[in-house]
């Protein structure tokens, strides 16, 4: 699964639209469109960051890195600052 598809399928269990999330993460919409795509592979440090905080996931989470200690339904949360 790549992060375009985290994005969304994280987007959707909080019955967010895409503008919703980014109103939230201030990403611009149609970079997180791109990013749902897989047009955007690799966005950046600060987008993913945005992205994941605003999900309430964590950026780990959200690349992919522990996808297989991972449960696909549960999203490892993110811890407050």
């Amino acid at each position: 699964m790549h992060i375009g598809e985290r994005v969304q399928q994280r987007r959707q269990h909080l019955r967010w639209t895409q503008e919703d999330l980014a109103r939230e993460s201030g990403v611009p919409q149609a970079t997180i469109s791109r990013i749902e795509k897989g047009q955007r592979r690799n966005p950046g440090a600060d987008v993913i960051r945005r992205l994941a905080r605003a999900l309430g996931v964590t950026a780990d989470w959200l690349i992919g890195m522990y996808e297989e200690e991972q449960d696909e339904d549960e999203p490892a949360q993110a811890v407050a600052d």
